[in-house]
């Protein structure tokens, strides 16, 4: 089932966010919630090229505390793929045949829904599996102790227990405004919270904690909390739309050329038809 070019421009700024935040989230996680040690480590290409080329989020080489050197696959998830189990099984593949070295693969998922996706293939002579790790099931804490902003904003996905959404969510402000080296990582992180506060819908939460915490801030020394932030809102609204749009086309000129009806295209991507017709 194809999805919507809305639901499409969402899983992508999602993945934006955590490619551009891994770097510095990631370590932490790798530490802390997969258990593992890494003592030596070396970034690799995200390509993979055999007959067709796969793009995995991270390939890493490491050593971990034990002597063991293996690659280190690891994908960020935003909602149920039910290709994910042979997505994952391609990667393996291709990554062991690449580097000549054992592979270790987590999907880090971030969606609210139930998980559906399959984890392992137990077949006659195939035996597979990798590691979905929830981070809905995570104590946001974790999350939140962190020092880097790029971990910090994770905490709005994960388990809240007995504490309000708005309470949890001032925290994440507070700490972001706390660690964040200037006024313009300032107002990308707070971006990044508001646009991954949608995966929990938790919105109308992200705007009542917003009105709360800026009590405290004093507007005149920080006027990116709030007139700033609506600002960069505004900007990324015209970029993300300008971005959605080009994608629209770029899909309708891919099935044009597949010779799908106009008619269709223009349903299934919003387009107007004289729009399309002139691709």
């Amino acid at each position: 089932m194809l999805t919507t070019p809305e639901e499409a421009d969402l899983s992508n700024r999602y993945d934006k966010i955590m490619k551009e935040n891994q770097d510095e989230a990631l370590p932490g996680i790798i530490k802390h919630v997969l258990g593992i040690n890494i003592v030596k480590k070396e970034v690799l290409t995200s390509k993979l090229q055999q007959t067709k080329e796969r793009e995995a989020d991270r390939l890493t080489k490491v050593t971990d505390g034990s002597g063991k050197t293996y690659i280190l696959n690891i994908e960020w998830q935003s909602r149920n793929d039910a290709n994910m189990l042979s997505r994952m099984l391609e990667y393996r593949v291709m990554a062991r045949r690449k580097y000549q070295l054992p592979v270790k693969q987590y999907v880090l998922y971030m969606g609210s829904e139930k998980l559906t996706m399959k984890d392992c293939i137990d077949e006659e002579d195939l035996q597979y599996r990798y590691r979905i790790v929830s981070l809905s099931e995570i104590d946001y804490k974790f999350f939140l102790k962190s020092n880097k902003p790029e971990q910090k904003v994770l905490a709005v996905l994960g388990e809240f227990g007995k504490d309000s959404a708005e309470q949890v969510i001032g925290q994440i402000l507070t700490g972001i405004r706390t660690e964040a080296e200037s006024d313009l990582s300032k107002n990308k992180y707070f971006n990044q919270l508001r646009i991954l506060a949608q995966l929990r819908n938790l919105v109308e939460q992200f705007n009542t904690a917003m009105e709360s915490v800026s009590t405290f801030f004093k507007e005149e020394k920080d006027p990116l909390y709030r007139k700033g932030i609506v600002r960069g809102i505004e900007k990324e609204r015209a970029k993300a739309e300008r971005e959605k749009k080009d994608e629209k086309l770029a899909i309708a000129r891919e099935f044009k050329k597949l010779g799908v009806a106009v008619a269709d295209i223009a349903k299934g991507t919003g387009l107007p038809i004289a729009e399309i017709e002139k691709l």
